[in-house]
């Protein structure tokens, strides 16, 4: 159960101000071959009662490259280049530098070595720079059972991909002057996210954006033979920089708040995390 515990937890782990309208873009502006590098570092802090803590710290880079254009579409490719992870529970260290080529001997290492230099097309809207969802083929299920990490992993991959593509990009509605609020939402059978944004200042073609979100969501999984059931409800804030003539995010920075439960064995466990995180684009 100890190592069930340690694996959920792991996965867990995934101015000036100027009184004028700016006229934004009203579509992400990309060229075919184009490549952005995205460096991303998080820390998160997680408690799971009794007395069960996870800290950790993980430092990732990923190219990103236009691959084709349409009218509507971008299709853009995301490679995993460089991952270090270090990451405590219970006095149990785990250390993972991809630089450091050494074989990866547990398996959350694995996991995190399987996820590398592996690209992956992601599909998104022009106008939004949100992700078209496509039906993918299902693994075997004989795979599937031999690895339950991988399995649970996999849960979460489709998201981590889209994330990484999909948060490179923030339009900021036209007309809209600082100070001036909107919205959008993301709702799925599992997780509902509400985003409101403001736009707080101008400064030649970058916008700073403050950033609310409240995102809940309700996850069933199959973990060993066992289907654990996990709750959460996440609020985060911060702040986005982004070119308003493409589109293209220069850097973000959130803190997040998460709090819930999950069900394990019969047993409801509560769980409570900060995360903090800042995202380069380049």
């Amino acid at each position: 159960m100890k190592r069930i515990l340690i694996t959920l937890l792991a996965v867990f782990s995934t101015t000036l101000i100027f009184s004028q309208t700016i006229k934004p873009s009203d579509k992400i502006v990309l060229a075919t071959g184009q490549k952005i590098t995205v460096q991303s570092n998080i820390s998160l802090e997680a408690s799971l009662s009794p007395g069960m803590d996870l800290t950790s710290t993980s430092a990732t880079e990923n190219a990103l490259e236009v691959k084709n254009r349409s009218d509507k579409n971008y299709t853009i490719s995301s490679t995993t280049t460089k991952l270090k992870v270090d990451m405590n529970m219970m006095g149990q260290a785990t250390n993972y530098d991809s630089e450091k080529k050494e074989v990866p001997g547990t398996d959350i290492e694995k996991a995190l070595a399987e996820k590398l230099n592996k690209p992956v097309d992601i599909v998104i809207d022009n106008t939004s720079g949100t992700a078209i969802t496509e039906m993918k083929t299902d693994k075997k299920n004989d795979e599937d059972d031999g690895d339950p990490l991988g399995n649970m992993l996999s849960m979460f991959a489709d998201n981590s991909d889209d994330a990484v593509v999909t948060s490179a990009f923030e339009l900021v509605p036209r007309g809209k002057n600082v100070g001036d609020t909107w919205s959008d939402s993301a709702i799925s059978k599992e997780i509902k996210t509400i985003r409101t944004y403001t736009l707080k200042s101008i400064t030649g073609t970058e916008a700073l954006i403050q950033l609310d979100a409240l995102t809940n969501a309700l996850n069933k999984i199959e973990l060993q033979g066992m289907e654990i059931e996990f709750k959460s409800e996440t609020k985060t804030t911060g702040e986005i920089i982004t070119d308003v003539s493409t589109g293209l995010v220069k850097k973000k920075t959130t803190e997040s708040n998460i709090t819930g439960s999950f069900q394990l064995m019969g047993q409801e466990m509560p769980i409570s995390a900060k995360a903090t995180s800042t995202i380069t684009y380049k």
